[in-house]
């Protein structure tokens, strides 16, 4: 009987020190692994073209976010939420933290949300402040991660 209850404080302390050890890697670890949502929300079918001021910036990963304010001809302003692509990705097509501010006018191309609501991912910056073709393409594709 004794030989048992120590036989199963082994195994305890086998598991505390392998959940130790994985903890520690997590910990240490880099922190851009992480999880990813679908991309089943845009639809992909459709592109919408937005022409405004850049009423916010978040150029932080897992996406970087833009927040649209246009005025319609209804002139009744409107907002809209744009996601774009992680950091890296945003680099390598040349978007850097400094190139879109607060106040910029934007004409962005995106894939709109399939709820309605006003919002998409982006798939192209057309302009900023006059200046054309700032990135092209998606921050997703099938077959590509990001």
């Amino acid at each position: 009987m004794e030989r048992k209850q120590i036989g199963q404080k082994q195994v305890g302390q086998k598991l505390v020190t392998a959940a130790a050890a994985a903890l520690a890697v997590f910990a240490t670890s880099d922190m851009r692994v992480h999880a990813h949502h679908s991309h089943a929300m845009f639809d992909d079918s459709r592109e919408v073209t937005v022409v405004g001021t850049v009423a916010g910036v978040s150029y932080a990963n897992p996406h970087v976010y833009l927040s649209v304010e246009t005025t319609p001809s209804s002139g009744q302003a409107e907002r809209w939420s744009v996601e774009m692509s992680h950091i890296g990705n945003m680099m390598n097509r040349g978007v850097h933290a400094n190139t879109i501010n607060v106040g910029d006018a934007i004409t962005i191309s995106m894939n709109p949300l399939r709820s309605g609501q006003r919002g998409g991912n982006y798939t192209r910056i057309v302009s900023i402040n006059g200046v054309q073709n700032i990135a092209e393409g998606s921050s997703w594709a099938p077959g590509q991660t990001g």
